[in-house]
């Protein structure tokens, strides 16, 4: 990576030093962490927005959460705003949360309408984004309703995932993803459905915690009476990737108590797809965790330097869902992921005061930190390197 003029700054943001960046950018026994202004700092955060968050492709969530027309979701993604919603074509849009008037959000939360109306002033849009009603406007000169659209994204999908990009000159999603689709895709993901989704929010940074669910460092320790016993060091494998990381680790691990599956593994599934699972990470905010019975992923989203936001998913194959006792079994799974992400929180907030501390110094880098050192030098680059 080339460095810009703009490299690493220091305590407060003060006086940039290349020297800071490059010690991460080391080969991995001789890395360091990153300095704590990396975390803390607003103006590293602003960067962050413009360089990752408007450029890179985004998910947002699943298809069958807008399955029929009128079915809308929405999000904030680095304090801008976002709807999605399924059309009455079935096409899916994605525009900025924003009236055209004064700048209300036009929809909250997530549900069906047929039509979303500013609280405000009553402004009125299709599903299309097309404005459609603007009371008292007949006297404003020259003013056309076909000028006031929703301002709109890119939005594609992947395998029943939901991908938005904020830059409309940005490379495809399938270039985006290059080979994510082909190592997971015997999954078929696209044949799986939503069975549980809740949000965290954490006193962090959003790179922290999307660090720490790379890092399988902690897992010996932090989750020792959790699930760290069922996915132990040794047994993972690392392929390092353009688009983030595949851990894939020997065993059968669930996200449950015992760590034995309450469902039948994927019918399709075959091979080694049967005998190891993924722990992976798809840049820039996205844990990807393939087992043998689900999917569950988690999106980082920031609220602010310090703040940040998890939305976590887990998927389960159609057919599994017409059992009698589904929702008894999904809850073995919810209580053991809210369980595994309290552990988590008490640290990551720790880490952020830590990174507050004049006393923090980056540490050095085990040898099974490789993903969190690769998902570091992806943000270097994206953040401090030469823009395109």
């Amino acid at each position: 990576m080339t460095l810009s003029s703009q490299e690493n700054g220091t305590k407060g943001g003060g006086a940039r030093d290349a020297s800071r960046i490059t010690r991460t950018q080391a080969p991995l026994p001789q890395a360091r962490h990153l300095p704590g202004d990396f975390y803390t700092s607003q103006e590293t955060y602003e960067l962050e927005k413009e360089r990752i968050f408007q450029r890179d492709w985004l998910c947002v969530g699943r298809v069958e959460e807008c399955e029929k027309p009128g079915d809308y979701l929405t999000l904030y993604i680095a304090d801008e705003p976002i709807v999605v919603v399924r059309d009455e074509e079935k096409r899916l849009n994605a525009f900025y949360n924003v009236c055209r008037h004064r700048g209300t959000e036009v929809a909250a939360g997530q549900g069906n309408t047929k039509r979303f109306t500013c609280p405000y002033h009553g402004w009125t849009y299709d599903l299309c984004g097309r404005l459609r009603g603007a009371a008292y406007t007949q006297e404003i000169e020259n003013f056309d309703m076909r000028q006031y659209r929703l301002v709109p994204l890119k939005l594609d999908t992947w395998g029943g995932f939901i991908f938005i990009n904020f830059n409309p000159d940005s490379e495809s999603l399938l270039e985006f993803l290059g080979d994510f689709p082909e190592v997971f895709g015997p999954y078929q993901p696209e044949d799986l459905r939503l069975a549980i989704k809740f949000a965290i929010e954490y006193e962090c940074n959003w790179k922290a915690t999307a660090e720490n669910l790379v890092d399988i460092y902690h897992l010996a320790t932090l989750h020792a009476s959790s699930f760290g016993p069922h996915q132990p060091l040794e047994s993972y494998e690392f392929q390092l990737k353009p688009w983030g990381y595949c851990g894939r680790f020997i065993g059968v691990s669930p996200m449950t108590s015992d760590g034995r599956p309450r469902f039948d593994f994927m019918p399709w599934l075959s091979g080694e797809h049967l005998e190891k699972g993924y722990s992976s990470h798809l840049q820039p905010n996205m844990g990807f965790y393939a087992r043998q019975d689900n999917i569950h992923y988690v999106t980082e989203w920031p609220m602010g330097a310090n703040r940040s936001m998890a939305l976590v998913h887990m998927l389960f194959p159609k057919q599994r869902f017409g059992l009698p006792d589904f929702r008894e079994r999904v809850k073995v799974y919810e209580d053991f992921l809210h369980l595994a992400l309290e552990e988590d929180m008490g640290m990551v907030q720790s880490l952020q005061r830590g990174f507050r501390s004049r006393a923090y110094q980056p540490g050095p880098m085990s040898k099974y930190e490789v993903a969190v050192h690769h998902v570091m030098n992806y943000y270097l680059d994206k953040v401090f390197g030469e823009q395109q």
